[in-house]
């Protein structure tokens, strides 16, 4: 008798508790919907769930969750973020807003100490860890990155990339890894003209192991993280070692030297530093990487651009320097951007708008007002301003046929060195206004000295399994700015005339 009276009231107990967590959550919903109303602007995407709000949803697929929110919401939309009161607008003029406002009006701090934690494992106070990327790696980068600058590290990027690959040119056939192939000696090829002789040169696996969780380690997901967590300290250590040398000399590297001085300079502490240097490498290379990847796909899914492609590179390097040896040691940024590469240009461009799924998020450190097509946005101090770049970069009346790679895209406009041709067009992968990316002639310099040279010395074939074609790629749902993929197979083959 009295175990059954225990049993009713622990039933009882149940019962009250699941009703009421029922009740919280239904309230929490209708309060979330109510908020949807057409008096409510931006109008609120409902969530059951308190404090994480969307982010479940918003994790699982980045883009496709923001399309189907634009696509029901509209433009401009709010919506709550594991605790963030985030305002998300989707128009490529309300982005370049964003991209407007100073530090002071819309700061980068949180998301920028979020990177850092998750590539380094250190954990410093957010205005600290930006106050080190701001006054001393920016400027740094800003000058020693510059167009300028990048004129006279040009050839030596190419000739220690063309250096690399040109052992594969003598095997007659190999299976490889695509993105090995293609990264690996970029890797070797950066860090050696950029960081110097002195800088680890073995350390790609461990660099691509870091990469390989990195979506993982930004959005705090479970996963198998030993091997990256070797990887991370692996990388520290050899970093430490590096930035440990008595002296700071040509060994160091063109970048390098310059942030040894800087760390010394300013007395931080050698982990911290390491840290520092460590983020500033990932952010060098995963994006170029993905992009080089994403490049050679879009190719090999579309036969008459990778023909189109290749053909003006071989053209080009023949009537204006006659063979590749001598393109190497002569090219510079002003040679990459003549108009014999035109179709190459454009078709890495178009890989960017495809494939470049960047997502700036902003605090705002004030009230923050907008227009956002005649409508005035406001995003109140202490929320968070989200710019959906893909909206922009898929808007078909900018883009007609947005959804297709169409190689010559950017290639019918007026040609003006320096710039690209983007202009009169939503293209945000390389950011905007003050927040311009400072590594973009350096990543164009790489992508294109990529795609010349393995172009113009292999013949690619894909490893395809039946069933599983090679385009369109199966992407990996959860990324950070470029889509991932399960690692894709090729067989290489020099080519005969090159």
């Amino acid at each position: 008798m009295v175990l059954t009276v225990l049993s009713s009231y622990d039933d009882r107990k149940m019962f009250l508790l699941v009703v009421g967590v029922i009740t919280i959550a239904v309230a929490f919903a209708f309060s979330s919907f109510s908020s949807t109303g057409a008096a409510s602007f931006p109008p609120r995407v409902p969530s059951v769930l308190p404090w994480f709000g969307t982010a479940l949803r918003f994790i699982a697929n980045p883009d496709e969750f923001l399309a189907r929110c634009q696509k029901q919401y509209g433009n401009v939309f709010r919506m709550l973020l594991a605790g963030k009161q985030v305002v998300v607008v989707c128009s490529a003029s309300a982005i370049s807003s964003v991209y407007a406002a100073d530090e002071n009006t819309l700061g980068a701090h949180e998301i920028h100490n979020t990177v850092h934690y998750a590539v380094s494992g250190s954990k410093g106070k957010s205005t600290d860890v930006y106050s080190v990327v701001t006054r001393f790696i920016l400027p740094t980068v800003d000058q020693r990155l510059s167009r300028r600058a990048m004129g006279d590290l040009t050839a030596p990027i190419a000739l220690a990339l063309y250096a690399k690959v040109k052992t594969y040119s003598r095997m007659k056939n190999a299976r490889v890894s695509l993105m090995k192939f293609l990264t690996e000696p970029l890797y070797y090829a950066t860090n050696l003209i950029m960081f110097g002789s002195r800088y680890p040169q073995n350390i790609y696996e461990d660099f691509r192991t870091l990469d390989e969780t990195m979506t993982e380690r930004f959005y705090g997901l479970p996963f198998w993280y030993w091997p990256s967590e070797k990887a991370r300290k692996t990388l520290l250590a050899h970093i430490g070692d590096y930035l440990s040398t008595e002296d700071i000399s040509e060994e160091d590297g063109w970048l390098g030297s310059a942030f040894k001085k800087s760390f010394r300079d300013n007395n931080t502490a050698l982990r911290e530093a390491s840290d520092h240097l460590l983020t500033f490498q990932w952010g060098m290379h995963t994006n170029t990487f993905g992009v080089t990847l994403w490049f050679f796909l879009c190719l090999l899914g579309h036969p008459d651009a990778f023909l189109a492609v290749r053909n003006e590179i071989d053209k080009a390097i023949k009537e204006n320097f006659g063979d590749l040896e001598s393109f190497m040691a002569n090219v510079n940024l002003q040679i990459l951007d003549k108009p014999y590469f035109t179709l190459l240009t454009s078709a890495l461009l178009e890989t960017m708008r495809l494939n470049g799924a960047f997502i700036p998020l902003r605090s705002a450190e004030i009230d923050f007002q907008l227009k956002d097509q005649g409508r005035i946005v406001t995003v109140r101090k202490g929320e968070y301003i989200m710019g959906n770049i893909q909206a922009a970069h898929m808007n078909e009346s900018s883009y007609p046929n947005h959804h297709k790679f169409v190689f010559d895209r950017f290639a019918h406009g007026e040609h003006r060195e320096g710039r690209l041709p983007t202009e009169g067009r939503p293209w945000f992968t390389f950011a905007a206004g003050r927040h311009l990316c400072k590594g973009r002639h350096l990543a164009m310099c790489e992508l294109k000295l990529v795609a010349i040279l393995y172009l113009h010395l292999f013949d690619f074939t894909p490893v395809t399994n039946g069933s599983s074609p090679l385009w369109p790629p199966r992407t990996i749902n959860r990324n950070l700015g470029i889509p991932r993929v399960k690692d894709i197979f090729v067989d290489v083959h020099p080519r005969r005339d090159a």
